[in-house]
């Protein structure tokens, strides 16, 4: 071997040794790397999205024909949105009919109010605005009876103030009869002294003495007019007084009558406005409608059938899923999961963090594939995917995948892992 070939043969021997040197410092590195480097181990459970409150069952305890259908299968509602309307029938009418009393009775206690207290008639503004006609007629009555009323008064104080006439006119009157009684009492006097000194005739005096008569007889006369024509006043006074509380007592009667039809009407409406509600079919929560059982108008809801279903869309959503057998020793409640959603690819955007809340305590069996699964229910922290509410959301009936994290081994565990098994298994067969 000559010098060149030897100087070729250590560089090779140098390569050599090099590579041999690198692959022991990797096969140490990725040694020491699988010793350290831990990968998780995780139970696969398959199964779909549910709301964790329960499903509301649409039903109606009294049945009847539907005659209105506002919703279609998969449609969203919020509560109190209108699902059905069931034919009112003669409930409808009747409410209409015990609405129009209960209207016409409030009106009539306003009218009543107003008559018993002597104030400005005022209606409720719920009973104008639907009830015109009502008004218009409680206003003519009102009208009706002020004006009566006002008639009767008016006749007692037209009396009155003739007799208060009367009363000035006999104390006129009375004022000059005395005066001329004392006047006429002086020309007896004299007539009387001229008498007896033979001056007149006995015939003047006796004139006289007539007319003084006279005089006197009607100053009684007047004397007791008086007191008479005092009395008829404060008799008018009396029956306009009378007049007055008469109106205001009837009215008042009338009022305490029409309080008790208000609430007999009141108690009959509220019956019969429950029997109109009860015709309207409402969501009583939000959610999305599924198994409508009715499709057409005119169908016969019976009673206490389940007409639709509403799946709660604003409560929490849970994953139920199905663990095999063979992973149940591994699942304990509180570990954590990966929900991926089937809907969207997980590749792209991702999945959601759960928690295992339930487990089974006993297996079940798929009817469909006749195999056995413990149910397992996950939790999440929100029903969408994404940044924001609106972005990818989740709802109830989508197929999902819990990845169940049941721990974690070192990579050199999942190597030597069948190595170990056979060495367990080893030299037991028979």
């Amino acid at each position: 071997m000559n010098r060149l070939d030897q100087l070729e043969f250590r560089a090779r021997a140098r390569s050599w040794r090099r590579s041999a040197l690198m692959i022991a410092l990797t096969i140490a590195v990725l040694v020491a790397w699988s010793n350290y480097a831990e990968l998780e181990e995780v139970a696969v459970a398959t199964g779909e999205v549910v709301p964790q409150g329960q499903v509301k069952v649409i039903q109606h305890l009294e049945g009847g024909i539907i005659s209105q259908i506002f919703v279609a299968e998969g449609d969203s509602v919020s509560a109190g949105d209108l699902l059905l309307q069931l034919d009112r029938g003669i409930s409808g009418s009747n409410r209409d009919e015990i609405q129009i009393e209960f209207d016409g009775l409030i009106l009539a206690r306003s009218r009543l109010v107003a008559e018993s207290q002597s104030t400005i008639l005022v209606f409720p503004d719920e009973q104008a605005g639907r009830r015109p006609e009502l008004i218009q007629a409680e206003r003519q009555t009102y009208e009706g009876h002020k004006l009566e009323l006002q008639s009767k008064i008016a006749v007692l104080q037209e009396q009155k103030r003739q007799r208060e006439l009367d009363v000035r006119q006999f104390r006129a009157q009375l004022n000059s009869i005395k005066n001329n009684l004392a006047l006429t009492l002086e020309r007896l006097v004299m007539s009387e002294e001229l008498l007896s000194e033979g001056l007149t005739s006995k015939i003047d005096h006796v004139q006289i003495k007539q007319e003084v008569e006279k005089l006197e007889g009607e100053m009684e006369e007047l004397k007791s007019a008086i007191p008479r024509a005092q009395a008829s006043i404060s008799e008018a006074a009396e029956r306009i007084k009378e007049e007055q509380l008469t109106f205001t007592r009837v009215a008042l009667e009338n009022l305490s009558d029409v309080e008790r039809r208000i609430a007999a009407a009141r108690e009959k409406l509220s019956r019969a406005t429950d029997q109109v509600v009860r015709t309207e079919i409402s969501s009583p929560i939000d959610g999305v409608v599924q198994s409508m059982r009715h499709h057409t108008i005119g169908g016969v809801a019976r009673p206490g059938e389940s007409l639709m279903e509403i799946v709660p869309t604003q409560e929490r959503l849970v994953v139920e899923a199905k663990l095999s057998p063979l992973d149940i020793g591994y699942v304990r409640v509180g570990q954590n999961s990966m929900v991926k959603v089937t809907t969207y690819d997980f590749s792209r955007y991702g999945g959601l963090d759960g928690r295992v809340v339930s487990i089974s305590p006993d297996s079940h069996v798929d009817p469909s594939t006749g195999e056995s699964y413990f149910r397992v229910i996950a939790e999440t922290d929100k029903n969408y995917l994404g940044e924001e509410p609106g972005d990818l959301p989740i709802a109830p009936g989508m197929e999902a995948t819990l990845d169940i994290r049941t721990g974690s081994k070192s990579v050199m565990q999942y190597l030597l892992k069948p190595v170990i098994k056979v060495k367990s298994e080893a030299f037991r067969e028979r």
